[in-house]
């Protein structure tokens, strides 16, 4: 990690993550002349967007370019979504702010916390438009992530993300049950 005042290094081969892009390798540190000035460039490749990226060296902090995750955050990543979730607010314009604060973090943490959330609540509740949007960008921008970390396909990170949630919800549900149950003896 860089120090104050550094700028964050990468190499070739690197995986990293742009925080409105998404994740991608470095395949290439390029050198351009501009303006008699020889810049650098990182040359990222971002398969599941099928883009490439240039990113001029000296901003990738600014830019906001970090390295992707680990194979041990998607360990916490999964932890997370097996999780209790959060409610959020019922205002839809504030649960969205939320949100939208959490994807542009554009951190795997907080992004799988509002994965885990917006889920629980089109379970428990209703879903705008908007929010179904949300869910959808923050679950794909997580699965390529995880994908990336993990060497597989992005269908696969999505499967495992979804078996997460599938389990979670249905013990949370159970336990609901339960709960009723308990306090409410017929």
């Amino acid at each position: 990690m860089a120090r104050k005042g550094e700028i964050m290094q990468f190499s070739v081969g690197d995986k990293v993550v742009h925080p409105h892009r998404g994740p991608g390798r470095i395949i290439d540190v390029e050198r351009q002349q501009f303006l008699e000035e020889l810049k650098r460039y990182y040359v990222i490749d971002m398969p599941t967007r099928s883009l490439t990226v240039r990113i001029p060296v000296r901003r990738v902090d600014e830019v906001g370019l970090r390295l992707a995750m680990t194979r041990e955050k998607v360990a916490r990543v999964l932890d997370i979504l097996h999780a209790r979730p959060s409610l959020l607010p019922t205002d839809h314009k504030e649960r969205q702010e939320n949100v939208r604060e959490k994807i542009y973090m554009a951190n795997p943490i907080p992004m799988a916390e509002a994965v885990r959330d917006l889920t629980w609540r089109g379970r428990s509740a209703h879903l705008t438009k908007t929010d179904s949007e949300l869910l959808k960008l923050v679950q794909d921008f997580l699965a390529a992530e995880m994908a990336l970390a993990s060497d597989t396909e992005v269908s696969e990170a999505n499967e495992t993300i979804e078996l997460a949630l599938t389990d979670n919800m249905n013990a949370m549900v159970e336990r609901e049950r339960r709960e009723r149950e308990r306090t409410d003896p017929a």
